[in-house]
C-alpha cells in the first residue's frame, strides 16, 4: 500500500453567513488552495505575504464575488483564472517574482505526482456535462473539491483523497468540511483536475524555477 497526504486548512461552503452556499463549492476550493499557498510562500520566502481574511465566511464570500462565482456552479478554467489571479496578486504586493501556473491533469499518475511534489489539486466532478449520468451514480454530481492526497491498495485499487467543502443537514444545520476516499476508476469519466503550481522567474534567460529551490538560480 502506497499513499501520501497533504495538510491544509479546508473550507465549508455551507458556513453560516456564506451567500449562494449551494453554489459556493468552487470558491470554497480556491480558498483552500490559496490559503495552503500563502502559508507555505510565508514560511519558504520569510517576506511578509497577503492573507484570506480570518473568518472563513468572508474569504469565501469576498472569493465568489471575485472569482466569478454563479448559482450554476463554476467551470474549470473561471476557477483556474481566478487562482492565478489571486496567488499573483500576492506574489506582487510581497515583491516575490514569480507567476502562477494552472494546468489541467491528465490521469491518476499526474495527480500523485502533484501531490508528491506537496500541491494541492483542484478535482471536479461533473456528471452533467461529462455526459455520463448513466451506469453507477458518482459521490457527487456536480462538485469542486480539493485533492489533499491519494491511496494505493496492495492490489493496484487506487483512491483519491479530497475535501469535501462539508455538507447540509435537512434542519439547516451543517457540517464541516471532511476528508473522503474516492475510487478513482469508477469517476475517472466524471472528474476534471486542476493543478496550481507558483514559480519563480528571474533565473536566467526565459526560465522558471520553483519558488522553494532559489539556490538553483
Amino acid at each position: 500500500m502506497r499513499q501520501n497526504r497533504l495538510s491544509f486548512y479546508p473550507y465549508t461552503q455551507w458556513e453560516t453567513g456564506i451567500r449562494s452556499p449551494s453554489s459556493a463549492c468552487g470558491p470554497a476550493a480556491i480558498a483552500g488552495i490559496v490559503g495552503f499557498w500563502e502559508k507555505r510562500l510565508a514560511k519558504e520566502s520569510g517576506k511578509p505575504f497577503g492573507r484570506l481574511p480570518a473568518d472563513p465566511v468572508q474569504a469565501v464570500n469576498d472569493i465568489y464575488a471575485l472569482s466569478g462565482g454563479t448559482p450554476l456552479g463554476m467551470p474549470a478554467p473561471v476557477l483556474a483564472f481566478a487562482l492565478r489571479r489571486l496567488l499573483n496578486k500576492r506574489l506582487r504586493d510581497s515583491g516575490l517574482p514569480g507567476r502562477t501556473v494552472t494546468r489541467r491533469l491528465s490521469g491518476f499518475e499526474a495527480y500523485c505526482a502533484e501531490i508528491d511534489a506537496g500541491r494541492l489539486v483542484a478535482v471536479k466532478f461533473d456528471k452533467w456535462f461529462s455526459f455520463r449520468w448513466w451506469g453507477r451514480r458518482p459521490v457527487f454530481d456536480y462538485h469542486w473539491t480539493v485533492g489533499c492526497g491519494y491511496r494505493i491498495e496492495d492490489d493496484g485499487t487506487a483512491f483519491l483523497l479530497v475535501h469535501d467543502a462539508g455538507g447540509r443537514g435537512k434542519d439547516g444545520t451543517f457540517v464541516r468540511s471532511r476528508e473522503r476516499q474516492i475510487a478513482y476508476e469508477r469517476h475517472r469519466g466524471v472528474l476534471t483536475m486542476v493543478g496550481v503550481q507558483v514559480k519563480l522567474e528571474g533565473c536566467g534567460e526565459d526560465s522558471l524555477h520553483s519558488l522553494f529551490h532559489p539556490e538553483s538560480c
